[in-house]
């Protein structure tokens, strides 16, 4: 892709509104030691007849010395001046430092001396940065005050426009910006150009893309849970770095979701071993931007979706961006309606050139019944239409509902020192009401079964801060990461209704078979009459703090180290609070013998949970911990396009809760789990026109210690999966903006429970898409068609509930998914 933009004279000439607004449009998109691009920008634009007519302006440089690239970010700031160039071009060099008052061209020409960079300007007119090899001595030429650029350059990964499969920067693995080949732990980002050519709608559809994940809900809305590396993560997941309470998340707003694998204790605290999800969000841009999408699909699916964006006044000193998505659709299983409403609007402040208040709503509302699955006959899913719901229409349903408020600041002392600061609030409401399979005769199919309803509403505050910088100490180059965060969520359990036949003594004349159609409407109960549970009320607060640092060592060598602390606190009506606090370090080691490979390990250890349960007398209390080992390498190729990693890797977790078969009333900590790997992922460009993204993971779980359990395999985990989704954008004349894609997902079988009773089959689900974009005046119309399991392929995403009864669902038949996007 080419960029055109014209350089302006220099940051003196300009107003100090024109400044501002300058220094607000200057982005450094990835680290100066590994992007595709360093772009500097600068405004207004002036013509070069302006520029020539006078004298360039001197300033006063004060640039220490450092990395070449961190120089020129300073040069730029100081100058206005506005250079592209590729940052390959720049691994490995230092800059002596810039002291004085001269020409921005001066102090440009010195920065680069010796570098072996030259400036070059072509018979066009242009100006570019290369080698100096490979400069012509006719074409040479002082830096002129004001010139037009053009050269090839890579979309920013906020650009709503960008195509491209992969990120070179992830900032959820260490907080900083530090480039993906140089950290040295596993983490895969699915960027939203996935998203939009998968035509992903839940959760689960973004992260099938990443290894050794595997899903744990289904076509359920209400939460989004997941497996990672063989654990169930449950619903601890975050938002823009901040953890979220229970609940699902809309894409609506999403511009990337990064996966951080393995105990990720010593910067975020209180997490499963096998990983941590981040969904980071669209932020307010300076550029217009406007996009309206309408889908539309199998089971009177529809699905709107807004996108807005841009500045609010004149100086852009206010952005602003508003995300909305209406779906409503019916699904492949019988009498099942869903409907879900997002808005999310988001403005920023830009306060100063260096400082940023951003403020965020979100408001979130889902409806329709809870899925619970079909049972387990023998050692398989029974064998009965997958469309068959068990429950009953007239008492089923559920209304979750989600308000959110936030704010963020961040501060740049200087291009080293940075400051960020975050707080929010969350008020959630959850309702549910589900008729489930109690018990099963699995030779005639006839089953009992049980009522459940729950309202219940949580509250939840949470905060961090977060100081980064830079510093050279002893020919060692540095990035320190030093914060803390505090979360408290208060539950309130307003009421509830448990009902059953067979284990709970109730009268509940709702019997069925299971081989017969369902007839609905039964015989219920007055729910009017019973005795519905007391309100109840609990607290789960923590804070953590942390120090981490990241040293370079003679360029080839990263090491990483850091660890946190934190006070962990759970307390419920009528049960014993408990306390925990305990240290989650991380020590990690990278090595980039060639600038296309990177080694790496890491070990890391993690308090995962406080206690709540109630311990035996005299029983020592321990905390759930995990700890983690991990080697992998890491390849970079054809100047970032395509990038892939490959990850061996053990975790344990121990100090499980179990029953104490003494006295069931308590609970003992002997349990420990266990899971062993391999994960391999790519994404990126094969060539310009052909986008990938493809995964494997071979995951050995095994349950170690445990009075029931012992070498039984962890549940929903295959131990082989992988995927692979392709796209292909035709560049002949006569086929511009048509593309083509296709992708199959492949799962071995999983338990279905925790003895290991029955499994899930294994399966292989082929997808295929096909679009067409084009331009009409400003706009940029795209048609997409999608259909999802091709083949019609019957298979079973999960087992929800771990259980024989129910909670086995059922993955959806061949469904289309057509969509009309215009963008302008």
């Amino acid at each position: 892709m080419m960029h055109e933009a014209s350089i302006p004279p220099f940051a003196a000439a300009a107003s100090p509104a024109a400044n501002a607004c300058r220094e607000r449009r200057a982005q450094v998109w990835a680290a100066p030691l590994l992007c595709a691009g360093l772009l500097l920008t600068a405004f207004p634009v002036r013509t070069i007849a302006d520029t020539t007519e006078k004298s360039p302006p001197t300033l006063e440089f004060k640039i220490p010395a450092g990395a070449l690239a961190d120089a020129l970010l300073q040069f730029s700031e100081a100058s206005g001046q506005r250079l592209l160039i590729n940052a390959d071009l720049l691994r490995g060099l230092v800059s002596p430092g810039l002291q004085g008052t001269m020409t921005p061209s001066q102090a440009l020409q010195r920065l680069l001396a010796g570098s072996g960079l030259t400036v070059r300007r072509t018979e066009s007119g242009s100006l570019t940065l290369e080698k100096a090899a490979a400069a012509s001595p006719q074409s040479a030429a002082s830096v002129l005050p004001g010139v037009t650029v053009t050269a090839r350059a890579e979309y920013a990964d906020t650009d709503p426009y960008n195509p491209h499969y992969n990120r070179s920067v992830a900032s959820t693995a260490t907080k900083t910006d530090t480039p993906v080949m140089e950290t040295p732990v596993s983490i895969q980002v699915v960027p939203k150009a996935v998203l939009q050519d998968q035509q992903a709608i839940r959760v689960g559809d973004a992260l099938r893309n990443v290894s050794g994940y595997f899903d744990t809900r289904g076509e359920e809305f209400f939460y989004d849970t997941a497996f990672l590396r063989g654990f169930d993560t449950g619903s601890s997941q975050y938002i823009d770095g901040l953890r979220d309470v229970s609940q699902s998340h809309s894409l609506a707003n999403i511009e990337q979701v990064e996966v951080l694998k393995g105990p990720a204790g010593a910067l975020y605290g209180r997490l499963q071993p096998g990983g941590l999800i981040n969904y980071v969000t669209k932020r307010p841009l300076d550029t217009p931007y406007y996009s309206v999408q309408q889908q539309f699909g199998s089971f009177d699916l529809y699905r709107t979706l807004v996108d807005a964006t841009g500045p609010v006044n004149q100086d852009g000193s206010l952005l602003y961006r508003f995300n909305m998505e209406y779906l409503d659709s019916n699904s492949f299983r019988d009498v099942v309606h869903k409907e879900r409403g997002f808005v999310a609007p988001s403005l920023a402040w830009i306060l100063s050139p260096r400082t940023r208040l951003d403020f965020d709503f979100r408001y979130h509302d889902v409806n329709g019944p809870t899925t619970f699955g079909v049972p387990a006959v023998g050692q398989r899913p029974a064998n009965v239409p997958i469309s068959r719901y068990f429950g009953e229409p007239a008492l089923d349903g559920a209304d979750f509902s989600l308000l959110y408020g936030g704010m963020s600041l961040s501060h740049e002392f200087n291009q080293r020192w940075k400051l960020e600061a975050k707080a929010a609030y969350n008020s959630n409401h959850q309702y549910s009401a589900g008729v489930g399979i109690e018990a099963l005769d699995e030779t005639s199919g006839e089953a009992s079964r049980w009522y459940s309803m729950y309202d219940y509403d949580q509250d939840s505050i949470q905060g961090l801060i977060n100081l980064t910088g830079k510093f050279s100490l002893f020919a060692t180059e540095h990035t320190l990461a030093v914060g803390g965060d505090i979360f408290k969520i208060d539950y309130r359990n307003n009421t509830a209704l448990f009902l059953c036949e067979v284990g709970c003594g109730n009268t509940f004349p709702a019997r069925i078979n299971i081989y017969q159609p369902m007839v609905y409407g039964r015989p219920g109960v007055d729910l009017s009459q019973e005795q519905y549970d007391p309100t109840s009320s609990g607290r789960d607060s923590w804070w953590g703090l942390y120090i981490q640092d990241q040293v370079k060592i003679r360029e080839d060598w990263h090491l990483l180290f850091g660890t946190r602390y934190d006070q962990a606190r759970t307390s419920w009506v009528d049960t014993p609070t408990t306390d925990d606090g305990e240290f989650s370090p991380r020590v990690g080691l990278l090595y980039r013998p060639l600038q296309w490979l990177s080694l790496y390990g890491n070990y890391s250890k993690a308090l995962n949970a406080a206690n709540s349960v109630l311990v035996a007398p005299g029983t020592q209390r321990k905390p759930e911990m995990s700890e983690g080992y991990e080697a992998g390498l890491k390849g970079e190729w054809w100047d970032g396009r395509l990038n892939a990693s490959l990850a061996f890797f053990e975790l344990t977790k121990k100090n499980v809760a179990q029953t104490d078969p003494g006295d069931q009333r308590y609970s003992i900590f002997v349990g420990k789990g266990r899971s062993r790997g391999i994960e391999f992922d790519m994404a990126g460009r094969i060539t310009e026109q052909w986008n990938l993204i493809a995964t494997y993971s071979y995951t050995d779980t095994r349950v170690v210690e445990d009075a029931d359990f012992r070498d039984k395999r962890f549940i929903n985990v295959p131990r082989h999966a992988g995927s692979l989704w392709s796209k292909y954008e035709f560049a002949e004349p006569a086929l511009k903006g048509l593309w083509s894609g296709a992708g199959v997902y492949l799962v071995g079988q999983r338990e279905g429970d925790n003895l290991n009773s029955f499994q899930l089959p294994g399966y292989a689900r082929v997808d295929a898409a096909l679009g067409y974009a084009f331009h009409a005046g400003p706009s940029k119309i795209s048609l997409q068609f999608n259909i999802d399991n091709l083949l019609d392929k019957r298979y079973y995403t999960n087992s929800t509930w771990g259980s024989r009864t129910g909670g086995i669902q059922p993955g959806a038949s061949r469904t289309f998914l057509g969509s009309v996007r215009i963008e302008f």
